[in-house]
């Protein structure tokens, strides 16, 4: 019994330290120039679409967040909780950071997102909302943190991490398996 609360509020302080070191070090790379955005609302749980186009150069509205995959939203009920932690920026302001200067072929942007001083795409992480892209994790500029804050959800037993109703099956096989063997590698 002892041991069980040593070791939970251990696990509760390294995930602290690690937050703390994720979102410190993201406020030293989010004083670089990035484009301002609003958000209209959240279309899954890593894809925003904005109240107008990004800029005249970059005319898109869908932002789909680097690093990060999201439960499908057939996959209830981390799909439509992944959308509800991204709900959360609706009518905000947001800071663009694209990974790319070309959108994919849904017309979506991969970018990074920052919301005041903290990097959305390692928050969702974090909380346990995504999963981390790790089949692009080479291109990933913020690379560190996010598999850091995935960590931590993932020591702490958060969202789609809960040991007693985790997430079994990956975005990208759950669409394969569900959608007659399509497979879409950007969704």
């Amino acid at each position: 019994m002892i041991f069980n609360s040593i070791h939970r509020h251990w696990r509760a302080i390294c995930a602290a330290a690690v937050l703390i070191s994720i979102f410190s070090s993201g406020l030293v790379q989010a004083q670089e120039s990035k484009i301002l955005a609003q958000v209209d609302y959240a279309k899954s749980g890593h894809t925003l679409e904005l109240l107008a186009e990004l800029s005249a150069g970059i005319p898109v509205m869908d932002i789909r967040l680097a690093g990060v995959q999201a439960p499908d939203m057939e996959q209830v009920p981390w799909g439509p909780d992944a959308r509800q932690c991204l709900s959360e920026l609706a009518d905000d302001q947001v800071r663009v950071e694209p990974q790319a200067t070309i959108p994919d072929k849904y017309n979506r942007l991969w970018a990074y997102v920052w919301h005041e001083s903290q990097l959305v795409n390692a928050a969702l992480l974090a909380q346990g909302c995504a999963l981390l892209d790790s089949d692009r994790l080479s291109q990933q500029r913020y690379g560190d943190q996010l598999i850091y804050a995935q960590e931590s959800a993932r020591l702490l037993g958060l969202g789609i991490w809960d040991p007693d109703h985790p997430l079994r099956e990956t975005p990208t096989s759950f669409r394969q398996t569900r959608r007659g063997g399509r497979f879409d590698p950007v969704n």
